[in-house]
């Protein structure tokens, strides 16, 4: 096999993977809806649960290597029947980032160039399918061309972070703001927001789908993983209390009520060049990361098949591909039918937080298992300590959300059912099913000697 992808690669997966720059134009201002003047103490709180989970996965990485990412770690520790319901999770969870992250490229577009609303309601559905598209070229010219793409406009992304963050704090309006909420209320409010913040990390992890393709990745992943995670987190943590800094106050109790208060903020104070490559960079992230999405989720659908979890529909690479963007046009156009670009984006998002979330915790749960068979009693605290955070970060979350007026409500359910799915199939599999369920062979590429591994 020839491994295409080495520690750069692997490293801006990861880093595109989750979106800084599209977190600080979409996510940040998420969060800002429910968390107001904690957006900070949001992304700190975002930031250290997911060190214990960078710690899960690093740790799993180094020992399981194949393209089915967390259904191997699950299935090879915890049972072939969780490993199979944590397939379908993630398959179905990360099938909807694209269709959710190009929901909101269009609903970015439309309100920059403030477009008529007889327009705009064609428009709506036409950029999201336009960007699909556009994003369809780019996977279809394979995962060698589309890692360079990758890496090329990753750099591009993180530089312009840097910039940006440095015209906020000369800019300041005060360094002067609440960080720590006082109030039952307000501690609600942070945890409605850390479900997005916690999406902030989203995708971190998945340069383990990329394993197979990835040269000495028993090595490169891991390390990938964590100059990942430290170089976007401390991105973020700057990036969010520097628009706290930027926006003051009176800034900041503008943009809980408009999400594009920032957008706004930057043309008036800087003008329509920083404006125009502000807005030009948050597309370009969104389409960085779809684009690691893409192979990730399409990596591990192909490991699904070989594994023998889903049929052998077509062995064509490009067939696979285009029933991948078949399938997302579809999303995007019900969804936006229904529920609109915006609202669309934020439903979408809390099923994609939620479920991620769940990810995790099977991870978590699969090194506690992992630690007693090597009998590390460190390996196995990390992992009860994850678990525990990101499993009271989801109770709190879910209880957040499940207000009358929260259009996250749609989110709970859908989450649910994709869960209860799940599932029932592997269920259904063990017991009315036995013949396809016994073939599933999940597959640790440890377990094969690969001369190209070390």
């Amino acid at each position: 096999m020839e491994h295409k992808v080495g520690f750069s690669g692997s490293f801006m997966q990861s880093f595109t993977s989750i979106g800084p720059m599209l977190d600080i134009a979409a996510l940040f201002s998420a969060i800002a809806v429910y968390s107001g003047p904690y957006l900070g103490i949001v992304m700190l709180i975002s930031f250290f649960s997911a060190l214990t989970t960078i710690y899960v996965v690093w740790n799993l990485s180094k020992r399981f290597q194949s393209n089915g990412g967390y259904y191997l770690f699950a299935g090879k520790t915890l049972g072939k029947g969780v490993g199979i319901t944590t397939s379908f999770v993630y398959a179905a969870y990360a099938l909807l980032v694209i269709p959710n992250i190009a929901l909101f490229v269009s609903f970015f577009i439309l309100h920059l160039f403030s477009v008529a609303a007889p327009v705009a309601a064609i428009l709506s559905f036409g950029i999201p399918l336009l960007f699909l598209l556009v994003l369809f070229g780019i996977i279809s010219l394979g995962l060698g061309r589309s890692i360079k793409y990758t890496i090329s406009a990753g750099i591009v992304e993180m530089v312009f972070i840097v910039l940006l963050d440095t015209l906020f704090l000369k800019n300041a309006a005060s360094f002067s703001f609440q960080i720590f909420p006082t109030t039952m209320s307000g501690a609600y409010s942070v945890f409605s927001g850390v479900v997005f913040g916690i999406l902030a990390f989203a995708g971190m992890e998945s340069p383990l789908y990329l394993s197979e393709d990835t040269r000495k990745r028993s090595s490169t992943v891991p390390r990938a993983l964590i100059f990942s995670y430290a170089i976007t987190g401390i991105l973020l943590i700057v990036s969010a209390f520097s628009i706290m800094a930027y926006l003051g106050k009176a800034g900041l109790a503008a943009y809980t009520s408009n999400p594009f208060y920032v957008n706004s903020s930057i043309r008036s104070s800087f003008g329509m060049t920083a404006y125009t490559m502000f807005a030009i960079l948050a597309i370009l992230s969104s389409m960085n990361l779809c684009v690691a999405y893409s192979n990730a989720v399409l990596n591990e659908i192909r490991r699904m098949v070989k594994d023998g979890i889903l049929s052998r529909i077509s062995t064509n690479n490009h067939s696979i591909i285009l029933l991948f963007f078949l399938l997302e046009g579809a999303i995007i156009v019900v969804t936006n039918l229904f529920l609109g670009n915006f609202v669309g984006f934020i439903v979408i998002a809390a099923v994609v937080s939620f479920s991620y979330m769940l990810i995790q915790i099977i991870g978590g749960f699969s090194l506690m298992k992992l630690s007693k068979r090597i009998k590390s009693a460190r390996t196995f605290s990390v992992a009860v300590i994850s678990t525990l955070i990101l499993g009271v970060t989801f109770v709190f979350s879910f209880i957040a959300d499940v207000g009358p007026r929260s259009p996250t409500r749609l989110s709970i359910v859908a989450v649910i059912v994709l869960v209860l799915a799940s599932i029932l199939v592997s269920i259904l599999g063990s017991t009315k099913a036995r013949k396809w369920y016994n073939s599933v062979e999940m597959l640790n590429k440890l377990e094969i000697k690969d001369a190209d591994n070390q």
